[in-house]
């Protein structure tokens, strides 16, 4: 193999393995668990496991058309994509520092204290996992990695991350309520730490480019 085309090809799978981990790490699939078992006190096992189908299939609907609208909304405001670059790190970058300060939480996600409202309403779950801060995370990703082209890399980390949450929506129904705060506390901030390093790693990298020109 050529010596160019193996460092494409490795570029090209870092590229996607930093994609996946940066769309994981901000939709933190074990507190939508969490969230899903708060919004659905008494709704039964089955039930749940309809609802997490709709919360997947709600997300992975919403951050694939964020992928591939995105860069185009953006030209139609007349955004500069290397600006959107360095917001959108920023923006992914302030996510981590509040994942990792604790400030993220699921009470923040729940609008009711009534279970009965709460059960038939799967909207907090959904705007949690897809929602502002994910989807400029997947713009970005799709403007920094492949910004003239189809967004290869935000699709698949869409349907993988939709894919993961899905899964673990169905082990947090198996587990019940023995999810506890304070493994979603530890997982948060560690996902906030890679979060946070990803956004400031756009955002010096784009810079210099901008400041480069």
């Amino acid at each position: 193999m050529p010596m160019e085309l193996q460092t494409t090809s490795d570029l090209s799978l870092h590229q996607m393995v930093q994609a996946i981990v940066t769309v994981l790490a901000v939709i933190n699939p074990v507190v939508c668990g969490s969230i899903l078992l708060t919004l659905t006190p008494k709704l039964a096992p089955a039930q749940r496991r309809r609802k997490a189908v709709r919360v997947a299939l709600s997300i992975l609907i919403i951050l694939i058309a964020s992928a591939l609208i995105g860069l185009r909304v953006l030209s139609v405001f007349g955004i500069s994509l290397d600006v959107f670059r360095i917001v959108g790190g920023m923006i992914i970058a302030y996510m981590g520092f509040d994942m990792l300060s604790g400030r993220q939480t699921v009470g923040q996600a729940t609008p009711t204290d009534d279970d009965a409202a709460a059960s038939n309403s799967l909207a907090p779950l959904i705007m949690f996992a897809a929602g502002p801060g994910t989807i400029t995370a997947v713009v970005t990703l799709a403007a920094v990695h492949t910004p003239d082209g189809l967004p290869v890399t935000a699709i698949v980390a869409a349907v993988v991350g939709a894919g993961v949450t899905f899964a673990v929506l169905l082990l947090a129904v198996g587990m019940g309520s023995r999810l506890g705060h304070g493994t979603q506390a530890m997982i948060t901030r560690s996902m906030g730490l890679i979060v946070a390093s990803m956004g400031m790693q756009f955002v010096l990298t784009d810079l210099k480019a901008f400041l480069s020109l």
